[in-house]
């Protein structure tokens, strides 16, 4: 598995200009396995790393997202955000503690044959959000 790319050079790669806001928004949710609002992002940045204003955030947010290397979640009826790969891949949601797992494509792959050999449906599978209970809270 080849090393994951810096902020600058996942900007490029998508095509946007790495600002200072850019690279402090993504640097902050990379490696991240709960999606976070643009309220937390603004706020984590303004007590860690710099002053940067909600207006920017959100635009960051948007840019970031558009160039899908940020993924939007719903949660308790906020958009929320994740870092993700650009290749296609399935989250598994907890409904408890909101983290968010990618799935192993393997498995999805599989699945989403035998539904096409059932049914006939020709699923996209460039994104699938299931939803469920991981296995921290299920064991609490």
């Amino acid at each position: 598995m080849p090393a994951p790319l810096v902020p600058d050079a996942q900007l490029r790669v998508v095509g946007l200009t790495p600002t200072p806001q850019r690279r402090a928004v993504l640097a902050l949710l990379i490696g991240r396995s709960r999606p976070l609002t643009a309220q937390e992002v603004h706020a984590e940045l303004n007590h860690s790393v710099q002053h940067i204003g909600l207006t920017t955030v959100y635009r960051a947010l948007h840019n970031l997202a558009d160039a899908g290397l940020l993924h939007t979640f719903e949660l308790d009826g906020q958009r929320a955000y994740r870092h993700c790969d650009t290749a296609p891949h399935q989250h598994l949601i907890c409904t408890r503690c909101d983290t968010v797992t990618e799935c192993p494509p393997d498995i999805v792959t599989s699945w989403l044959t035998e539904l096409h050999q059932h049914t006939g449906f020709t699923p996209r599978p460039d994104r699938l959000d299931v939803k469920g209970i991981c296995a921290a809270c299920a064991s609490t």
